[in-house]
């Protein structure tokens, strides 16, 4: 494990507040009219007088209570979204070579380390690097990591060991990541499709195999489980 690894900094002064400012304002609006004209079905509901017309204001009443719901949901999974997706843009437009901005932990394997910028040597000498052209974590992308196994930080020394369905840990400025892994393979060093998007948001890890060879890599897949925003 390296023991450098530390807390990664915090991206300061992120200007996408406005934005998500709108944006809540906007949900907010719509799931407050139908909570007016949940109340006043309600209401109406409640009332005496022909049964019939009551029991289609309570079916308006059980739909209406459907939405809001489901409106509810919304509003949460769009304001959480907005809370990741816009600092992820940022970021990446900010990003310099070998800048360490993150950390990567797969907890059974005992591994957490830095993510650096880049797959330089210099780069690779702080840590696993971030391949560029590749996603971000919470852009619906592929987020690819090269790292060595026994050179610098030797941050992929026991890649091998890592079995499907074990957890690895993205933590970032804007937000912490959780996937599981998928798949686990061998490809020829040329292959670069392994860093195409997947059609989720996903990370790929990347290490020589055998240690101390360029014959084959270990690629795993792992596909997001859950994000979780941080103020």
């Amino acid at each position: 494990m390296n023991s450098g690894a530390g807390k990664p900094r915090r991206v300061r002064g992120l200007s996408h507040s406005r934005a998500i400012y709108s944006l809540s304002r906007l949900l907010s609006l719509k799931l407050f009219v139908l909570l007016i004209m949940l109340l006043w079905l309600a209401a109406m509901a409640g009332c005496g007088g022909d049964e019939t017309k009551t029991s289609v204001s309570r079916l308006q009443f059980d739909a209406l209570n459907r939405q809001v719901v489901a409106s509810s949901k919304l509003l949460g999974d769009s304001l959480q979204q907005s809370l990741i997706s816009l600092p992820a843009k940022k970021l990446m437009t900010e990003l310099q070579p070998e800048q360490r901005f993150g950390q990567i932990e797969i907890p059974r394997l005992g591994i957490r380390e830095w993510i650096v910028q880049g797959t330089s040597k210099e780069a690779l000498e702080k840590g696993a690097g971030h391949i560029e052209g590749t996603s971000m974590p919470g852009l619906g992308g592929n987020f690819a990591l090269a790292g060595d196994r026994v050179l610098y930080t030797s941050p992929f020394l026991r890649l091998d060991q890592l079995e499907v369905g074990d957890e690895v840990l993205i933590h970032l400025p804007y937000a912490d990541f959780t996937y599981k892994a998928e798949v686990k393979t061998n490809v020829d060093p040329s292959e670069v499709s392994v860093l195409k998007p997947r059609g989720y948001d996903s990370v790929t890890l990347s290490t020589c195999d055998p240690p101390w060879g360029l014959s084959t890599r270990i690629i795993i897949f792992a596909r997001l489980a859950e994000s979780a925003p941080k103020a």
